[in-house]
């Protein structure tokens, strides 16, 4: 039997990197018991359920005490010998004195140490001598790992039933309509948000996808909306590039009438929704870079989705992806921010990133209108990346 011997660490993927990249039939954690107590069940889950790990054990350490500490490590890994389980020793995190305690006993038991570099997504081995190296005994794992099983592995899950249809994978032609879209919005981004919402609002369209309203009325309505989008000449410019763009149709505007027709359903959707073309803009790019990529992801806290009268704690991420082992959660910005609301913007992100992604998550804010000094050092602080587009 081939057993991992490691030190349980706060950070999940370090606990299970090495088993998702190579065979092995039993890990061996050792760790202080309120980690265990914090760790164990979803860390044990998912080594069973993706890994091919047929058996875990943990091992409860005294805090501090290094006698103890070493002790109890090798009483344990003295059992293991005696059954004739060959040990790798793996160093990814953890404690200092478990660290320690680990390089005396692999030099005594000569057992191969070694630890993963999860940033590069390599195995580094340390070799004592004639010994039996990992990377030469157990097998390389093949399978793929994708955002499902990231989120699992921090404990939560994606909740798809909340997800919009505009934000599910698009067809080609779709992906051509957002790259048009994008192109009228990001000249446009003082006045999209409430160029958006009054279409919204005021021009909703009939079971054909058209809306026709008098001139008159349309003006009415835009004078009396209070937001920065008052002119009707405002308004029909960027009617007339969206039309020229192809996703609207058979527009006509003059004194009398005012009308246009959605090029489909999605297109109304994402037009409507003020924040969806930079999402689906950010999440063509990242896509094409990305060994997984979605956009509109709902996460949910506790890995349970619950009927209905049970209440989930959710949070929506923009754009997710996913590059080797390094999840990026990505939040989008296309209106113009206080002080608040950026502030908001950036805890939300790193509050979210650091509970689904861990240590090794990037985050990343993409605004469409340009931060502040203090914000954009307040971001460095967080380790968030601002991004304009």
């Amino acid at each position: 039997m081939k057993v991992n011997v490691e030190f349980l660490s706060s950070e999940p993927l370090n606990n299970v990197i090495t088993c998702m990249r190579y065979e092995m039939d039993k890990v061996l954690f050792f760790g202080y018991e309120d980690k265990i107590e914090r760790m164990q069940k979803v860390t044990e889950s998912f080594l069973k359920k993706y890994c091919g790990v047929r058996e875990t054990e943990f091992v409860a350490l005294p805090e501090g005490d290094f006698d103890g500490i070493r002790r109890a490590i090798r009483m344990t890994v003295t059992r293991e010998a005696i059954r004739g389980h060959r040990m790798y020793f793996d160093i990814t995190g953890g404690d200092s004195l478990i660290l320690v305690a680990f390089g005396q006993l692999s030099t005594e038991f000569m057992a191969s140490m070694h630890m993963f570099d999860v940033t590069e997504n390599r195995l580094i081995e340390f070799n004592h001598g004639p010994i039996h190296l990992l990377s030469a005994d157990a097998e390389q794992r093949t399978e793929q790992y994708n955002l499902d099983h990231f989120i699992e592995m921090q404990g939560g899950v994606i909740n798809y039933r909340l997800q919009k249809n505009i934000k599910k994978d698009e067809d080609s032609e779709f992906g051509h309509d957002i790259d048009a879209i994008f192109d009228v919005a990001k000249k446009e981004w003082e006045v999209w948000n409430p160029f958006s919402e009054f279409l919204r609002t005021s021009m909703v369209p009939d079971e054909n996808l058209r809306v026709v309203r008098k001139t008159e009325k349309v003006k009415a309505m835009l004078s009396s909306s209070g937001g920065r989008l008052r002119k009707i000449e405002r308004f029909s410019e960027i009617i007339d590039r969206l039309a020229e763009k192809g996703v609207l149709k058979e527009v006509e505007h003059n004194d009398e009438i005012f009308r246009f027709r959605f090029k489909n359903r999605e297109i109304k959707d994402c037009i409507w929704e003020s924040g969806s073309i930079l999402e689906m803009n950010v999440y063509g790019k990242e896509k094409a870079v990305s060994d997984d990529c979605r956009v509109g992801v709902h996460l949910d806290w506790d890995g349970v989705i619950h009927q209905k009268g049970f209440s989930d704690v959710i949070n929506e991420v923009d754009v997710l992806s996913l590059k080797g082992n390094i999840v990026t959660f990505i939040s989008c910005k296309s209106g113009k921010m206080d002080s608040k609301q950026t502030l908001h913007a950036l805890y939300e992100l790193d509050t979210v990133a650091n509970r689904f992604g861990g240590k090794y998550a990037r985050k990343v804010l993409v605004s469409a209108q340009r931060l502040s000094r203090n914000y954009l050092e307040r971001a460095r602080e967080m380790g968030i990346e601002v991004r304009w587009e």
